[in-house]
């Protein structure tokens, strides 16, 4: 009877462990692909800016940015 109680108690631990994991690797590959675009975005953003010798809110305009982009490429440019 102990055995099986430790048994049952091992492939729940196993379990939730898999679990975990699958949910950090899912969560690590969204914020990798997230942090890629914003990277990209500021790549597009200075090659517009430097090609059409405009601002950076006129960069911005053109590519029709989020309010939420902006304030992140705003705030990348601020540092």
């Amino acid at each position: 009877m102990c055995n099986l109680g430790e048994m049952i108690a091992k492939e729940n631990i196993e379990k939730g462990h898999s679990m975990g994991l699958e949910q950090g690797l899912e969560q690590g590959l969204e914020q990798g692909l997230e942090q890629g675009q914003k990277l990209e975005r500021i790549n597009l953003i200075k090659n517009i800016m430097e090609s059409l010798q405009c601002s950076l809110y006129r960069a911005m305009d053109i590519l029709k940015l989020t309010t939420e982009e902006r304030k992140d490429v705003e705030e990348h440019f601020k540092s």
